[in-house]
Formats: C-alpha cells, sequence, structure tokens
C-alpha cells in the first residue's frame, strides 16, 4: 500500500509543479506586458505550490525564531531539492541555482521567468556577475537564498561554506542572515538522512519514490535572530558557517554508508 501511495505522489508532484507554474505564467505574461513587477505573484504562486507540496508528501513544518521580511541576503545549509519549495512555502525569495538547470528543457525556462540567479562554478569571473545580479534583486519585495556549502548532504553536519558568492556582500559590507534545516522521520519510515535529504548516486525519481513512502516528515527551519557584517569575504563565510553551525541540529548521527556528494 506504501508502495502505491508512493508512486501517485511520485506522479502528482510533477503535475502539481506544472499546474501551479502554468497559472504563475498566464498572470507573469500580464504583468509584464503593463510593466509592473511580478515578485508579488511570484511569491504568492510559490507559495502555494510550496505550501502544497508539504501537504502531498507530509510534511509538517515548526519555524524557531523570525523569518526575515524583504530585502534580505540570507544563507542556510542545503539537504535536498525539496529545500526549495520548503523555503518557498516560508519566505518571499528567490534562489541562486547552478546554471546547468538553466539550459534543461521546460525546467529552465521555468527557472528563468521565476526570477532564479544562475551562477557558472566552473568560470571564476562569473562570480563577479552573480554576485552583482544579487544586489540588483534584493528589493521591497524579495529577498535572496544562497546555499554556500555548494551541494547537499545527509544532514551530519554542515559543510564548509564556499566563500565567493559573499564577495558582494563583503565588499558592500551588506548585513547577511541566517537559518539552519533539518529534517526527521519516524518509526517504521526510512531515516530522514536516506529517505528525505538527497545525496550520493540515487536519482531524483527514486529519491521521490523513498520520500514519499513516508508517513510523516518533520521540518524544522532555524532562524538565526541577528545578521552578520564583514568585509572580508574568507570571514564573512567563517562567521555564517559557525552560525548555522550552531543553529543546526544533526539529521542523523550515524551513517553505516560513505558520504558522496552531488555534483551541483
Amino acid at each position: 500500500m506504501r508502495s502505491i501511495i508512493s508512486l501517485s505522489k511520485v506522479v502528482l508532484f510533477p503535475m502539481l509543479t506544472f499546474a501551479f507554474y502554468t497559472l504563475y505564467f498566464f498572470g507573469y505574461i500580464f504583468i509584464v506586458l503593463f510593466q509592473r513587477r511580478y515578485e508579488r505573484w511570484r511569491n504568492f504562486c510559490m507559495k502555494l505550490w510550496g505550501k502544497s507540496t508539504m501537504r502531498l508528501f507530509s510534511m509538517e513544518i515548526s519555524v524557531v525564531g523570525s523569518p526575515p521580511k524583504p530585502p534580505f541576503f540570507i544563507v542556510s545549509n542545503h539537504l535536498s531539492y525539496i529545500d526549495i519549495p520548503i523555503y518557498s512555502a516560508v519566505l518571499d525569495t528567490t534562489f541562486v541555482s547552478k546554471i546547468e538547470i538553466k539550459h534543461w528543457p521546460l525546467i529552465g525556462f521555468m527557472a528563468r521567468t521565476l526570477g532564479i540567479i544562475f551562477i557558472d562554478r566552473r568560470k571564476k569571473n562569473d562570480v563577479h556577475r552573480v554576485n552583482k545580479k544579487i544586489s540588483t534583486d534584493l528589493n521591497q519585495h524579495q529577498g535572496v537564498i544562497l546555499f554556500p556549502e555548494g551541494t547537499t548532504s545527509p544532514g551530519v553536519e554542515v559543510m564548509k561554506f564556499r566563500p565567493s558568492l559573499l564577495q558582494h556582500a563583503a565588499l558592500s559590507e551588506m548585513s547577511v542572515s541566517y537559518a539552519a534545516l533539518r529534517f526527521e522521520t519516524f518509526e517504521p519510515d526510512q531515516p530522514a538522512y536516506k529517505s528525505v535529504c538527497w545525496w550520493g548516486d540515487v536519482s531524483m525519481l527514486r529519491h521521490l519514490y523513498l520520500m514519499g513512502k513516508n508517513r510523516k516528515i518533520h521540518v524544522q527551519i532555524r532562524f538565526g535572530n541577528e545578521k552578520v557584517f564583514s568585509n572580508d569575504r574568507k570571514e564573512l563565510a567563517d562567521i555564517l558557517h559557525q552560525r548555522v553551525s550552531e543553529l543546526f541540529v544533526p539529521v542523523t548521527e550515524n551513517m553505516d554508508e560513505v558520504f558522496e556528494p552531488l555534483n551541483l
């Protein structure tokens, strides 16, 4: 029975995603034609999508601390692609993503019209463009979320932060907020680090199936109550890593498998 329920979720998730995007896109066209700002409409649709996704996968969320209001620049640990709808359900925000997604059929078009900020990590000089884009896109209607670990993990610890994307925040002495994300499942379901966190060589379809078999997933987001400043990007990355690590509660402390990060 759990397998049948999970398979239905695997089918419903892309259908749900494309349904909400279709709703968004028709409104987006109208807004662009009349030269209005689209962020509020995007935030509304993304919030509905995020909350619907959480309901589909039997996720219950608890928020500790106060979510920041736009404009904000916030960093977080990264556990899975499901982090995106979770944060969308809570925050008015856009995201920084790898540039490969920009060229994916259909998904890339969706991401571009949703205002996702892309970075080509193979080109060191692309960091300057992205840092400028982050600064431009911060406004009263939206913030920006960055996952400075650069990949997902099983949630044993917060991995080292890459300082390059914090360059603009350092030079402009921008205040940076921070948050920590955690998942928990309950017996007899599989542990969250295996079935909710996405890492290793598990395909997305296989992972959706494993996640869909869970009867209940508890999601916790812990927001820091302070903001961090530094004019040195490496120092800023180190301070933020320390603050997120202090907030973070491990998803698991015992792993039989060897952690192999995804190439994100």
